[in-house]
């Protein structure tokens, strides 16, 4: 029969056991939230949508044991929320410091979230898994240059410009783009944009000048297309579409200014030339493209070219390219049946036609392939991205021709 001082004892361990218990369980519920986060912070760092760092984090969360959650994500933050069983609730949050698009690393890292929900290893692992992955370098610097100058090379043709024009452009994106790599390193990204349309700008018009190339504002429309923030702004629309509103204001108005940065260095290059383009027409767009009465077959042919280098550019499996540029082919033949054989010369039209074929198309590879949408997306909109109107744009602000600017905006 135990004494007093003895059941004392023994209720005072039982009571230090069930803490010990308790201060256990909830620091395997934080290093669940943590993971849950850092896996959300991956995907929007590589590109991914709001959406599905959301639905990620709060799986995750799920499978680990939570019956309730609560995520928040912008493009810099996500906050999190998740109550356990035992009736824990924590709240964490993690900043989002990197914007860039890597297809690849994002198809990696939506495999890992849905492997850890599925088999649901130590969350340690997982963690040391995810951050393996997230750290994994997907291409080399010399793909991403190579790729840039595929797909200006294919723009500038599409825009209506030669092969000579094409070959201009990738000359100067190759060499901006290299540019750019280290200048992003130093400048944030209104600076760097600014300096890389000036610096692509001008490589424009020195090639322009000494022959190589027919036509300078086609070459400047297929060059200037990496650095239009064509996929932010797409992202913005569709965030305030599915009700994140502030986070898509927030991508808009970066959008914009990245857009003013692009523009501003293409006024000062015009500007630093104007006494040797005298004579020059900025604004002038060729009346026929290359190839003649088939430009539309090459306008297509160019179109899906540029999109296979920007699937480089932007680190897509190089098992999924074909789909993505199936999705391509898609793009320019919905456009150009519009234009040449419908007769819909409305810009605006067409872009709606074929956004909304390729984004049903994307879902239904997305849903086959098991790979996030984007994937087959991204190079799938860069054609509808209005290269040309945005350049005219800029150039007739430079020169004061208020009226077509109005026109083009």
């Amino acid at each position: 029969m135990m004494t007093d001082d003895e059941k004392r004892e023994a209720d005072e361990l039982a009571r230090i056991a069930a803490l010990e218990t308790d201060e256990r369980k909830e620091d395997e519920h934080e290093d669940v939230i943590e993971l849950a986060l850092a896996l959300g912070r991956a995907i929007l760092e590589c590109g991914g949508e709001l959406q599905r760092a959301e639905y990620a984090a709060d799986r995750l969360c799920r499978a680990y044991g939570a019956v309730d959650t609560d995520s928040y994500a912008t493009g810099t933050v996500i906050i999190l929320t998740a109550e356990f069983a035992d009736g824990s609730r924590t709240t964490r949050s993690v900043r989002v410091r990197k914007d860039v698009v890597d297809l690849r690393k994002l198809e990696r890292i939506n495999a890992l979230s849905r492997e850890f929900c599925e088999k649901r290893p130590d969350v340690a692992e997982a963690a040391e898994t995810l951050k393996a992955a997230a750290g994994a370098k997907t291409a080399t610097l010399w793909q991403e240059v190579a790729g840039v100058a595929l797909g200006s090379f294919g723009m500038t043709v599409a825009s209506m410009g030669s092969l000579l024009d094409g070959l201009g452009a990738a000359i100067a994106a190759a060499a901006v783009m290299l540019l750019a790599y280290f200048l992003s390193r130093l400048m944030n990204k209104f600076a760097t944009t600014l300096l890389s349309s000036f610096l692509a700008s001008t490589l424009c018009i020195v090639t322009y000048l000494i022959g190589l190339g027919d036509n300078l504002p086609t070459m400047i429309v297929g060059e200037i297309m990496i650095l239009i923030p064509g996929l932010t702004l797409t992202n913005a629309v569709r965030d305030m579409l599915c009700g994140d509103v502030t986070s898509g204001a927030v991508k808009f108005l970066q959008s914009i200014m990245v857009t003013l940065g692009l523009a501003i260095g293409i006024a000062v290059a015009f500007v630093a030339f104007e006494g040797v383009l005298t004579g020059v027409d900025v604004n002038a767009v060729p009346a026929a493209g290359a190839g003649g009465d088939y430009f539309p077959v090459v306008k297509t042919a160019a179109g899906v070219i540029g999109a296979l280098g920007f699937s480089l550019y932007f680190h897509i499996d190089y098992r999924r390219i074909p789909f993505a540029l199936a999705n391509v082919l898609v793009t320019m033949l919905i456009i150009n049946l519009m234009e040449f054989a419908g007769g819909v010369t409305e810009i605006f039209f067409r872009t709606i036609a074929a956004a909304g074929a390729v984004t049903l198309t994307s879902e239904l590879l997305a849903s086959r392939l098991k790979a996030p949408a984007m994937v087959f997306l991204t190079p799938a909109i860069l054609p509808l991205i209005p290269g040309g109107d945005i350049y005219l744009t800029m150039t007739n602000t430079v020169y004061t021709n208020y009226a077509e600017m109005g026109a083009r905006l």
